[in-house]
């Protein structure tokens, strides 16, 4: 079965799974752009021939390099990390050029698809993200950098854990 025809049925698959399901204060209008993006993301790991997990929040990740399996971050961590974030067109909209720890920023206050995504490596691991807006920028973006509902791919390597 070729790629597209699997895209095709994963994406039927997950709107008639969704549309069954009772959700509480979900707007219509939110739930149509999660699916939007959802299948932007999809559409581009198709064309770029890339696969990815999605994390029930809708996150999308690919282990690069799972790390040593002893040391793991969490929310009150402050990760060092080198980084690039680029957007679907390939524009890189950040670099860390080298390790960062951001000021000594925990991670629970980075974007909640890092908070997501580096939990799931551990020190020394690498980690491609595909951050949809909901876990990124959301509507606003940043101005100048990242445009409104951007979805963000973030190459991460978890360099050190404090």
């Amino acid at each position: 079965m070729n790629t597209a025809v699997k895209l095709l049925m994963a994406c039927m698959g997950m709107i008639i799974a969704t549309s069954c399901m009772k959700q509480k204060d979900a707007s219509p209008m939110m739930d149509a752009i999660d699916v939007r993006m959802e299948n932007v993301i999809l559409s581009y790991l198709a064309s770029h021939n890339e696969t990815a997990v999605k994390d029930v929040s809708g996150l999308y990740y690919r282990i690069l390099q799972p790390g040593d399996s002893t040391h793991f971050v969490k929310a009150t961590s402050i990760p060092t990390i080198i980084y690039t974030n680029q957007l679907l067109n390939g524009d890189i909209v950040g670099s860390s050029f080298g390790p960062t720890d951001f000021d000594r920023r925990e991670l629970k206050n980075h974007i909640p698809g890092w908070q997501i995504g580096l939990q799931k490596i551990s020190q020394g691991g690498r980690i491609r993200l595909f951050i949809p807006p909901a876990l990124a920028y959301g509507a606003t973006g940043v101005p100048g950098i990242i445009p409104p509902n951007a979805v963000l791919i973030s190459d991460v390597e978890l360099v050190n854990i404090r």
